[in-house]
């Protein structure tokens, strides 16, 4: 079949000096005679019966693929502040530096865990990444996850107390999502005020079993009394020792009664 359109171009030409060839035009559009979506709690399947995929063109936003199925590239910025390591003016501690884990002071603050979770439930986890939040509070998601969905984010980390956004996040090529603008951003307005009309995770959750209680506090104790320093999150403060500074924001918090809250 190849040999025989082949033959046909070339006496095409020989009559004709001026031939213009178009391929396929790129769309974000999925035209196609075939194929189909499946979804369950553990994911989600797109596919079509069509062209061959034979070319991918992308730029920092967007991405093309030659071929009927067009995938997007979806970027979703996130900005939160975790309580203990909020400095005020809008910046968190440069932990990372403090507890000595790199050697120059620079703009990260610490690791975190971006989890997208599916709105309904058992809100299985559909993608997970982790990531360094700066000390301004910015981090970008670098999972993977489908646009014009709705997930709730979550964010863990390894002395707050795992935080859910308020609703479902409805996911375009360019998402942002400040928790730090209210305490309502979080799922149960489940933040604390660290400055006027600023908003952060709760810190004390030191053992991660979504509660800052006693054993978070019998934790912290311990780590004092051996005068640890470095990368501990026992050091709720982030100044990379754990001491008596730590001990205030961990108390208030158990009196409080401050848990986990999610759907």
């Amino acid at each position: 079949m190849k040999k025989l359109i082949t033959c046909l171009l070339i006496i095409i030409s020989s009559h004709y000096p001026i031939i213009t060839l178009r391929a396929q035009s790129l769309s974000p559009q999925v035209i196609a005679s075939a194929g189909g979506f499946q979804t369950n709690s553990a994911g989600s399947l797109s596919f079509t019966i069509g062209e061959t995929n034979t070319l991918t063109l992308s730029s920092a936003n967007n991405m093309l693929t030659q071929g009927f199925q067009q995938p997007y590239k979806m970027t979703l910025n996130l900005k939160a502040f975790i309580q203990g390591y909020y400095q005020g003016g809008g910046l968190m501690e440069n932990v990372l530096y403090t507890q000595g884990i790199v050697p120059l002071a620079n703009d990260a603050c610490d690791t975190i865990q971006i989890e997208l979770r599916q709105s309904t439930s058992p809100y299985a986890v559909v993608s997970s990444t982790t990531q360094v939040i700066k000390t301004n509070g910015t981090v970008t998601f670098n999972g993977t996850a489908a646009a014009g969905q709705a997930y709730y984010i979550v964010i863990k980390h390894r002395n707050a107390v795992e935080t859910w956004s308020a609703n479902p996040v409805m996911l375009t090529e360019n998402t942002m999502y400040d928790f730090t603008t209210a305490a309502n951003k979080a799922y149960g307005d489940n933040q604390t005020e660290v400055a006027t009309n600023v908003w952060a995770f709760y810190s004390g959750d030191i053992n991660q079993d979504e509660n800052a209680d006693l054993l978070d506090a019998s934790l912290l104790e311990t780590d004092m009394a051996n005068f640890e320093f470095g990368y501990f999150a026992t050091d709720l403060n982030g100044d990379g020792n754990v001491d008596l500074l730590d001990s205030p924001i961990l108390e208030v918090n158990v009196n409080n009664f401050v848990f986990s809250s999610k759907p």
